[in-house]
């Protein structure tokens, strides 16, 4: 019975290096994360950015509350940050995180 326990049991040392193990394990497989993903913003595919507005709503970036309009950019003038999203985005331009900045209970992502 004894000779059983002592096998069943978890020495502190192989303990400490399973825990190793797994934390070097993690670490890979976030830095494989896409480089979006470390500024705290989603990519373009996530919310399914499209260059044109909403058809069906008129619903573009100039209209919502994550969008902030800068003078140059991927898209010129039309240029713009996405609380959202990494990377230019157009004021024209629209994705599915759309929320109109009209809105008085909208509030900006990350605020």
């Amino acid at each position: 019975m004894n000779k059983m326990r002592s096998s069943l049991t978890l020495t502190r040392r192989a303990a400490l290096g399973r825990g190793a193990s797994a934390l070097a394990a993690i670490s890979v497989v976030v830095a494989g994360i896409s480089p979006a993903f470390g500024s705290g913003k989603a990519s373009k595919e996530d919310f399914y950015f499209q260059e044109t507005p909403d058809a069906d709503s008129g619903r573009n970036c100039s209209g919502c509350i994550n969008f902030t309009p800068k003078d140059t950019g991927l898209y010129g003038k039309d240029s713009g940050d996405c609380a959202l999203i990494s990377g230019d985005v157009c004021s024209h331009c629209y994705c599915q995180g759309w929320t109109d900045k009209k809105d008085p209970s909208a509030k900006k992502a990350g605020s």
